[in-house]
């Protein structure tokens, strides 16, 4: 149905991607990216195209399948992240990012090219679906939880219209499964939390231990007594990650440091998970800090939760994917995505069921390296799979 359309199409917006890809911006700072989104929507025909939450933009569609393209009818949205991450990128590739210590790593670059690459078939083929499709071009999924989606559900995008269901899309690399969409019914990727452990000692001199309360020492065994909550308080049958990834301290071989900090993040798949690794590391550092003679502060930065998928929305997905690209364009995921996703938030705020699908893409060069590295850029082509899917999603969607 609309694969012809994104086939004339994907030069221009395959060149799109190239050019965001050579210009990446950090979170909140999509100024250059959202300017180009707002202008290529408006172009493209638009009922109204919006600047929100700060970089953010959105922009509305409605069908004349049965009129004039008047409100009324059901409202999908469709939501794509538009910010890069602070990675100095290590490809070699002729559009590789002209910004010194910013990439497009995750492949965001990917899907704001994709997500204007269906709001121009759409826009082409309105006359073909009734209702709307919303398009959200979020700011800031890399700088959960203070940003991403909940600034943009807070500044109203779920409603005016009110929006009846949410679907996204992640490029994930792979050779094997590239082309085709991952579907998995319920929790299909981690939910986070951030925690700060500040460690308040005593100074002293290397050879007067007996003199300072150490904060080296006590935020080593903190760090050591977190990794027993996933071992000896989750369920087995259960899946916790407690990972620190900053550390520091001391600022002398022959001082005894008297402050230290270490700073970590915990995923989880469900909600009883974090609350048993909150709790436990709350007692941790309580009772590190009462060995130690330190004073351990604990700062607990709650993140955003699980995707969930609706499991009749993923059906749906299936049966139009299928329908647009063929009955191996889309494969059931056996286990959720290890990494975390502020996509949960929107369905989680506004109570509409909502679906994120993983949608796997060859990388450039041939060899996969995972998302976030310096090497990690997927081949543009996916751009054709993920629009059309996404078109087809939305047209029998509205028309149901």
């Amino acid at each position: 149905m609309f694969k012809e359309t994104v086939e004339k199409y994907y030069p221009e917006m395959a060149a799109i991607r190239e050019d965001i890809h050579r210009h990446p911006e950090l979170s909140n700072q999509e100024f250059r990216t959202g300017a180009l989104v707002m202008e290529k929507l408006r172009s493209y025909g638009l009922d109204r195209v919006e600047q929100v939450a700060g970089t953010g933009v959105v922009g509305l569609l409605y069908g004349t399948a049965e009129g004039d393209g008047q409100e009324g009818g059901r409202c999908l949205a469709i939501r794509a992240d538009m910010d890069a991450l602070p990675v100095t990128e290590d490809t070699g590739l002729p559009f590789s990012s002209e910004v010194p210590g910013v990439m497009h790593a995750c492949g965001h670059d990917i899907h704001t090219a994709t997500l204007l690459t269906a709001a121009r078939v759409l826009a082409e083929h309105r006359n073909q679906f009734k209702g709307c499709v919303k398009f959200i071009f979020q700011a800031a999924e890399e700088k959960a939880p203070a940003g991403g989606a909940r600034p943009m559900c807070e500044a109203g995008v779920m409603e005016n219209p009110h929006v009846d269901a949410i679907v996204a899309l992640h490029v994930v690399p792979s050779t094997d499964k590239a082309g085709k969409f991952g579907l998995k019914k319920g929790v299909v990727s981690s939910g986070f939390d951030l925690y700060d452990f500040d460690v308040h000692g005593k100074s002293g001199h290397g050879s007067q231990p007996h003199t300072a309360n150490d904060a080296i020492l006590a935020v080593s065994q903190l760090i050591v007594m977190l990794q027993q909550i996933v071992s000896r308080n989750i369920d087995p049958l259960k899946t916790a990650i407690f990972s620190i990834g900053l550390l520091s301290g001391g600022s002398a071989v022959n001082i005894i440091p008297g402050e230290a900090r270490a700073e970590g993040v915990a995923r989880y798949y469900d909600n009883q998970s974090a609350e048993v690794i909150r709790e436990k590391a709350l007692d941790i550092a309580e009772g590190v800090g009462k060995l130690s003679g330190c004073q351990i502060d604990v700062t607990v930065q709650k993140g955003y939760a699980c995707v969930e998928n609706d499991g009749a929305l993923i059906d749906f997905i299936e049966g139009a994917v299928k329908a647009e690209l063929g009955e191996d364009a889309s494969f059931t995921m056996d286990e959720p995505f290890s990494g975390s996703e502020d996509f949960s938030y929107y369905s989680i705020h506004s109570g509409v069921p909502g679906a994120l699908m993983w949608l796997h893409a060859y990388p450039e060069g041939g060899a996969v390296y995972p998302l976030h590295n310096p090497k990690c850029v997927m081949q543009s082509d996916i751009i054709k799979t993920g629009a059309a899917g996404m078109a087809r999603i939305a047209v029998e969607f509205l028309n149901q």
